[in-house]
């Protein structure tokens, strides 16, 4: 048991690294241009959904592109109206982390770590090496994810468990709050959802079990958004608010229908759980986008009602 838990520890932290090298190695890349080409663009809200998911998709963090957009919010360089339709985007453009781990590239995984680390000792802040830090992180990401597999493994055979994730599936609104709970702590969905696609990998959490606990994930992940707003003027908590309203409105709507998703994820991936964690939370993250566009004055109103000007 003692080996299981530390696979499981070791993969844990070998995922956390390389989140942190991937996004430390994209943001050096990417993040100043992208803030320069967002100060001058008039942005229209299919645009903005555009920008949100391909820059949430270059950082691997919606967290962190929120309270980018809520600092330029802040800084007057974007209205909230202009904003609404990016925070919608970084939601989706989070969810292609869970789909990379659910298609197992990870298999190249120590291939691309031995070519990462040889780019890496290039020269210091050259291209090249900013690419081996990126392959790095990519590749750790994967190799931890493995060991956290192995490492939760025997959580099968443990009854006390099975009970647990047993209650998780016929309450699913404790489900919701551990997902909350969870990502408000470790400030990180893709880690969140990672680990239920571990658990799921081998069996030891099922889709429905899996999906309140998700669900719950994407409100939690606001918890970073709120924090960073904190002593910021009124105008830049509303961005923040908006971000919190967004995704609970969403959590909302699709909880009567959690059994539908389950069925559509289901049928997209039916051999591959994980794939079907990943299935969902895209599912989710699109369906509400779509939904909500026609209502991106409705969340700016709601904010500024709820937050009043100082």
């Amino acid at each position: 048991m003692l080996f299981f838990i530390t696979t499981g520890i070791t993969g844990f932290g070998l995922f956390l690294l390389g989140m942190k090298l991937l996004t430390n190695s994209l943001n050096k890349a990417t993040s100043s241009r992208f803030k320069h080409q967002l100060q001058k663009m008039k942005i229209h809200p299919l645009m903005g959904i555009l920008i949100g998911v391909i820059s949430t998709m270059l950082v691997q963090s919606s967290s962190g592109i929120t309270v980018i957009i809520v600092g330029l919010v802040e800084a007057n360089l974007l209205s909230l109206y202009q904003a609404t339709p990016i925070i919608m985007g970084a939601n989706i453009g989070s969810t292609i982390t869970a789909q990379l781990i659910a298609f197992k590239v990870g298999r190249l995984a120590p291939f691309v770590l031995i070519l990462g680390l040889i780019l890496s000792f290039m020269k210091k802040r050259n291209k090249i090496s900013l690419l081996g830090d990126l392959m790095v992180g990519f590749s750790l990401i994967f190799i931890g994810m493995d060991l956290l597999s192995q490492g939760v493994t025997p959580l099968q055979d443990i009854r006390r468990f099975q009970e647990i994730l047993g209650v998780l599936g016929d309450r699913p609104f404790l489900g919701i709050l551990m997902g909350f709970s969870t990502t408000a702590i470790i400030q990180s969905s893709s880690t969140g959802i990672a680990i239920l696609q571990s658990l799921a990998r081998v069996n030891v959490i099922g889709l429905t079990s899996a999906l309140p606990i998700l669900l719950g994930q994407n409100i939690g992940t606001c918890v970073t958004t709120l924090l960073a707003s904190l002593n910021l003027s009124s105008i830049g908590k509303r961005a923040a608010f908006i971000h919190l309203l967004f995704n609970s409105i969403g959590v909302l709507v699709f909880f009567p229908f959690i059994s539908l998703l389950a069925m559509a994820a289901t049928a997209l991936a039916p051999l591959s759980p994980a794939r079907q964690i990943a299935h969902a939370h895209s599912l989710f993250n699109i369906i509400s986008t779509i939904l909500f566009i026609p209502f991106i004055g409705f969340f700016v109103k709601a904010a500024e009602h709820c937050i009043k000007k100082r």
